[in-house]
């Protein structure tokens, strides 16, 4: 006998929904857009909307009427992995100590968790990294401690072993090793995100 407000209300920051709809006696069906914002997660999120009477706006036979909530999950357009930069070829010294490379290694989307990537030597006696495994995180404290940030390049030297000979080449594989990130697929673990080609002189 008189108008009808719905109050509608996301659980997630990222998805946005019209705050309300009024419905006129006449009217029975109305159309609602929910928008995801665009950001560096990786999302894959659960997001519930939930509808409810406003008592105030509506006719009195609305008051206590129970609308069900709708359940979605927003599908996110970037890709999950990781970038190798190097500013130039990676070429070490037979000794291991007159020249040494250098390269990075950033995430490409935000985790909102702790995402794991390691670097293994195709032939660790003639060639290594500094650091094999590297610690990405989207938040800054988890488990107690703080985490490198996911969009800071962490830089890896490497360097030769007196096994190695001028001219040999070894390649060093990086993959993706663990995963206790929301949204980031786990059957990304164990996926290579890169190889790179390390010249002994």
């Amino acid at each position: 006998t008189g108008n009808v407000v719905i109050n509608l209300q996301s659980n997630h920051s990222s998805v946005t929904v019209p705050e309300s709809l009024t419905f006129k006696p006449d009217e029975l069906v109305q159309t609602v857009r929910v928008e995801a914002m665009q950001d560096d997660y990786k999302d894959g999120d659960k997001v519930t909307i939930t509808h409810t009477v406003d008592a105030a706006g509506s006719a009195n036979e609305y008051d206590g009427v129970v609308i069900p909530s709708l359940d979605l999950t927003v599908d996110d357009n970037g890709d999950a992995g990781a970038t190798l930069i190097l500013s130039k070829p990676l070429v070490v010294s037979e000794d291991g100590r007159t020249t040494t490379a250098e390269y990075q290694v950033v995430l490409d989307t935000q985790p909102d968790g702790i995402v794991v990537i390691t670097i293994e030597s195709g032939d660790p006696e003639k060639v290594d990294v500094s650091d094999q495994v590297l610690y990405f995180s989207g938040i800054q404290i988890a488990n107690g401690r703080t985490w490198p940030d996911w969009d800071e390049p962490q830089t890896i030297t490497v360097k030769a072993f007196e096994a190695a000979d001028a001219g040999d080449t070894v390649t060093l594989i990086h993959k993706i090793a663990d995963i206790n990130a929301h949204g980031w697929d786990l059957g990304l673990i164990g996926t290579e995100v890169g190889r790179l080609t390390v010249r002994v002189e």
